[in-house]
C-alpha cells in the first residue's frame, strides 16, 4: 500500500511538473508573439525602403549632364517669343542624382493642371495602391419569403466612378429581397455636392457631369429609392417595423452586408492624370481629407488646411512648413490662386519615382505619354514623332485666361539617362508656351 501512495504522489509531481513546463511554454510563446508584433508595428510606422544599389557616377555621365545644361542654357539664351521672366525650368538627373538646369525655379506661379500631381501622389502614399471607394447595401430585420421586414441601409464613399445603383441593387435582389417593409436610411461619406473653389469659375466643375455620389444626399436619397423602383423592389415606409429597436442610429438593432460594390483609387487616378479630369482630381482632394478626419461635418470647409497640403509640408521634405508663397486650394488647379514653384514639382516627381510602386505606376499606367494610343491623353498630337514614342511620361497644365501653361514628368533623353523635369509659363500666350515646352522636350530627346 506504502508503494502505491509513493508511486501515486510521484505520478502526481509527475503530472504537475509538466503543467507547470506547459504553462511556462504557453508564456514565452504568447511573449514570443506579443514581441514580435510589437517590432512589427514599430517598422509599419516607417516603410522598409528598397536597399538601393550604390551610385557610380562616371565621368562619362557627368559630361552627358554638362551636354545638356549647355544645350538648355543656350536655348534660354536665344531669342525667344516669350517673356523669359515668366517662364521656370527645372530639370534633375534621375540617374545621375544631380540638378543639371535651373532657371527661375524657385518661383511660386500657377501650376494649372500639373496641381494633380500632388494631389495624385499624396492619396496614393497616405492610402495606399490598392485603396477602395466602397458601397454597402445593408438590411435589418427578419425576410417572410422575398418580403424583408426591417430596414435597408445604403452606405457609401464618395466615389467618383459610381455611375448607377442598379448593379448593387441586383446583387441584393440576387439575395432573395424583392420587397421592403419598413425604412431606408443613407449615409454618405459626404453630404453636398461637388464645387469648383470659390476663387475659380463656377462652370469649371458642371452639375450635369458631377459624379451621382458628388451630388449631395438628397439628390443621391431620390435617385436610390428611383433605382429600387425601376428594378422592382417595393419599398413600403412603416415606421412601426422593430419599433421597439429602432432608438438607435438608422433604425437601431443589428445590420448585415447583403450588397457590394467597390472601384480602385488608383483606377480614378489613371484618367484624372492621363486625361486630366478636373472633377475626378477634386474628388480625390476631398476624399483625402474625409479620410484623415478633416471633413467631421462630411462637407467642403474652404477654410480648413487641406490633408494634401498638409503632407507634402509635414509628412515629406519637399515643402517648406511655413512658407505662404506656395498655395493649395483644390486637387484639380482650377483655381488661379493655386501656387507651386517648378522645383517644388520637380521634388514632388522625385519622392515618387524614390518608391518603386509609385514609379511604375505613374511610368506604366498613369501619366499621359507618347507611348500613343490612349495614354497621349491631354498631350494629343505634341510630340507624336516616331523618335519620341515611349520616351516620354508627363502631366499637361493649362489654364488659358491666366495665360498659364505647364509640362512636367520623366523623360528618357538620347544619353540614356531618366531626367525628372517641370516647365511652367505664366502671363504668355499658351500656343507659344507650349512650342517652347516641346521644344525643350524635343532637345532632350534627340541626340
Amino acid at each position: 500500500m506504502e508503494k502505491k501512495r509513493r508511486r501515486r504522489i510521484r505520478k502526481g509531481r509527475v503530472a504537475l511538473l509538466l503543467l507547470f513546463l506547459a504553462a511556462v511554454i504557453t508564456v514565452i510563446y504568447y511573449i514570443i508573439v506579443a514581441l514580435v508584433a510589437f517590432f512589427s508595428w514599430l517598422s509599419a510606422d516607417e516603410p522598409v525602403q528598397e536597399e538601393k544599389p550604390t551610385l557610380h557616377v562616371t565621368p562619362e555621365m557627368l559630361a552627358c549632364d554638362e551636354r545638356m545644361q549647355h544645350r538648355l542654357d543656350s536655348l534660354m539664351h536665344k531669342p525667344l517669343r516669350l517673356d523669359t521672366n515668366k517662364i521656370a525650368v527645372s530639370v534633375f538627373d534621375a540617374t545621375t542624382q544631380r540638378y543639371v538646369y535651373r532657371y527661375h525655379d524657385t518661383e511660386s506661379f500657377i501650376p494649372a493642371s500639373c496641381m494633380k500631381i500632388s494631389t495624385a501622389i499624396a492619396a496614393l502614399k497616405t492610402l495606399g495602391m490598392n485603396h477602395q471607394y466602397r458601397e454597402h447595401i445593408l438590411a435589418m430585420g427578419e425576410m417572410k419569403r422575398d418580403t424583408l421586414v426591417g430596414n435597408l441601409l445604403l452606405m457609401a464613399d464618395d466615389d467618383p466612378l459610381m455611375e448607377s445603383f442598379d448593379p448593387l441593387i441586383k446583387k441584393m435582389q440576387s439575395r432573395g429581397i424583392r420587397h421592403v417593409r419598413g425604412n431606408v436610411y443613407i449615409t454618405l461619406a459626404r453630404e453636398d455636392t461637388l464645387r469648383p473653389h470659390p476663387t475659380a469659375k463656377a462652370w469649371d466643375i458642371p452639375y450635369n457631369r458631377t459624379p451621382l455620389l458628388l451630388r449631395g444626399k438628397r439628390y443621391v436619397d431620390r435617385t436610390f429609392r428611383a433605382s429600387l423602383r425601376m428594378n422592382g423592389v417595393t419599398v413600403r415606409n412603416d415606421k412601426t417595423v422593430n419599433a421597439r429597436r429602432s432608438k438607435g442610429r438608422f433604425g437601431g438593432g443589428k445590420y448585415h452586408y447583403v450588397a457590394t460594390s467597390s472601384h480602385l483609387l488608383r483606377d480614378v487616378i489613371t484618367p484624372m492624370l492621363i486625361h486630366s479630369s478636373n472633377i475626378k482630381a477634386d474628388a480625390v482632394f476631398y476624399h483625402l481629407d474625409w479620410k484623415q478626419g478633416l471633413m467631421p461635418n462630411r462637407r467642403m470647409n474652404w477654410d480648413a488646411k487641406h490633408y494634401a497640403e498638409t503632407f507634402w509640408r509635414e509628412k515629406t521634405q519637399v515643402l517648406d512648413s511655413v512658407s505662404t508663397r506656395l498655395v493649395f486650394h483644390d486637387g484639380s488647379g482650377l483655381s488661379p490662386e493655386n501656387r507651386l514653384s517648378a522645383s517644388v514639382l520637380v521634388d514632388m516627381l522625385r519622392y515618387a519615382y524614390g518608391d518603386k510602386q509609385l514609379k511604375d505606376f505613374f511610368i506604366d499606367e498613369a501619366l499621359a505619354s507618347t507611348v500613343g494610343g490612349e495614354r497621349r491623353g491631354s498631350l494629343l498630337t505634341r510630340m507624336s514623332h516616331p523618335d519620341y514614342k515611349g520616351r516620354l511620361f508627363c502631366k499637361t497644365g493649362t489654364m488659358t485666361t491666366y495665360g498659364a501653361s505647364s509640362l512636367c514628368g520623366y523623360l528618357l533623353a538620347a544619353d540614356d539617362h531618366w531626367y525628372i523635369f517641370s516647365i511652367i509659363n505664366v502671363d504668355s500666350p499658351v500656343a507659344e508656351s507650349r512650342l517652347f515646352q516641346d521644344r525643350i522636350c524635343k532637345m532632350m530627346m534627340k541626340e
